[in-house]
């Protein structure tokens, strides 16, 4: 029996108008950064902006901060959620007030998060998923541990009785059986591909140059770089140089972002398992607590990359149907090692063994991979040509060979698999990609073929579940058939829920 009254209308916890100023202050903050950061140069530099004085400037800030801290209040007094029956009721707003009301027999996930503020006043968040919407439809953002718990096992009272007693196992007999050491996450920051980090990075230094390019106009950093190239144009070794130092510092950036992005996102990453679930909780500045339930599990997506498996470490991913866009990074066990990828699979996918015969696609899909190279050498090369100008060949003497080889590696990795139960279809080239789902989760099944595949009779196999698009790549027209009619009589003559 809860310690909680539902039924009657109630708020969140007082600490809640805390998190309300927090949330609403960083919203103002994030529109107007840019104008902030303009203003408070301005205000440096001259002392005045458009003929306001540092202290009317300080009075308008704080006229906004007492405007926020109003909207703050009248969000939280108007903000009351109880369950009548079978549904839960929630009413928000300040001028347009707002009411939803939930049926418990339509609730998918519910999950509790807290954020770096939420953590500081002691307080949690949580969100409510329908089967309707891929955001989360109901977010109360400030509620005390206990009550949370008890809401949440309140609104899963239509799941079986050991799903609704996940939280209470989870606090009174719970069984972890994972636990991400320092050492392991420090060293799957180190191992991932910093690709995606060097663009993010490069793009971020591209955004700063061009929004205060004035600022480094008046700095003259921009003259002082092009007189210190043109002293050093003739000199190919001094390019060369800096080319390689820029490119070398870059990717020392990505690795060092890589290594706090993965250590802020999955500190203390535990995985916790119940008789017939598991539940992942993880994170330093937003702390998540994910249930996962085979039943609505649609794909599983296992990763790693050659330095990753000299450390003996594994990526677990979870595809989840209509899971909030905000919580899909937390939807995944870093550092794990092969068997316990091979455990945890098994507990989440019940049918799961590994099959032994791989299909390979056709040798067509190697000549695609060389065809799309094409714009990565001519990009490569027109960088170089900025940079080398009449010497922007050279690179071509590392580009090609890392591209001949990353052509091999992708294609030695594609294959599929296939039984009565499971459907794993494998790919990367840098990284080995692993897809595996349950064949009567699948929606749909597609083929796509390009006039010159037609001719040759191959074509791509395209497999469709409430999560996520899985391809099997360049393969027979025969064995397309094959295989779609195959899964089609899987599908049809079977009589599994797809959740």
């Amino acid at each position: 029996m809860s310690d909680f009254n539902f039924i009657e209308p109630s708020r969140q916890s007082t600490r809640g108008i805390a998190v309300l100023f927090g949330v609403n202050a960083y919203k103002f903050i994030k529109k107007l950064f840019i104008l902030i950061l303009t203003f408070s140069y301005a205000i440096i530099k001259k002392g005045e902006v458009f003929g306001l004085s540092l202290t009317k400037m300080l009075l308008i800030v704080f006229t906004i901060i007492v405007l926020i801290v109003l909207r703050s209040i009248l969000q939280y007094l108007n903000f009351k959620f109880h369950i009548v029956g079978e549904d839960f009721m929630l009413s928000k707003g300040i001028l347009n007030k707002e009411k939803i009301t939930v049926s418990k027999s339509k609730i998918q996930n519910i999950y509790i998060k807290q954020n770096i503020l939420q953590q500081i006043i002691n307080v949690v968040q949580l969100d409510i998923e329908t089967a309707g919407d891929a955001n989360a439809e109901v977010n109360i953002t400030a509620l005390s541990r206990a009550k949370a718990l008890a809401l949440k096992e309140e609104l899963l009272s239509h799941i079986n009785q050991t799903e609704k007693n996940i939280n209470k196992s989870a606090i009174d007999e719970n069984n972890i059986y994972y636990k991400a050491s320092v050492k392991k996450l420090l060293l799957e920051g180190f191992s991932q591909n910093h690709g995606r980090s060097f663009l993010l990075i490069a793009g971020f230094f591209g955004g700063l140059y061009s929004s205060y390019n004035d600022l480094l106009g008046e700095l003259k950093i921009g003259d002082k770089i092009d007189d210190f190239m043109i002293e050093n144009q003739d000199s190919i070794g001094f390019l060369i140089l800096l080319f390689f130092g820029i490119f070398i510092f870059t990717l020392l950036f990505s690795v060092i972002f890589s290594l706090i992005n993965t250590f802020l996102l999955n500190y203390n990453l535990q995985v916790i398992e119940h008789k017939k679930t598991i539940e992942i909780q993880k994170g330093l500045l937003n702390k998540v607590a994910i249930h996962l339930s085979p039943s609505r599990i649609q794909n599983i997506v296992i990763s790693n990359n050659r330095l990753k498996r000299y450390f003996g470490l594994n990526t677990l991913v979870i595809k989840q149907a209509m899971v909030d866009k905000r919580l899909l990074k937390h939807f995944s066990i870093v550092g794990l090692g092969k068997e316990q990828v091979t455990y945890l699979t098994k507990k989440l996918i019940k049918k799961f063994k590994v099959i032994s015969k791989k299909e390979k696609p056709e040798k067509y899909y190697i000549r695609i991979l060389i065809y799309k190279s094409f714009l990565s050498i001519i990009f490569f090369n027109t960088i170089s040509y900025f940079v080398l100008e009449n010497y922007f060949l050279l690179i071509n003497i590392i580009l090609l060979p890392v591209i001949s080889i990353l052509i091999h590696w992708r294609y030695k990795k594609a294959y599929y698999s296939i039984n009565d139960e499971i459907l794993l279809v494998g790919s990367g080239s840098v990284s080995t990609i692993t897809q595996l789902l349950e064949i009567h989760k699948i929606q749909a099944v597609a083929t796509k073929q390009s006039i010159f595949q037609k001719i040759r009779k191959i074509t791509t196999v395209k497999v469709f579940t409430a999560s996520k698009e899985t391809t099997i790549l360049y393969i027979k027209e025969d064995k397309a058939n094959t295989i779609i009619n195959f899964l089609l009589f899987q599908i049809e003559s079977g009589r599994k829920d797809w959740m």
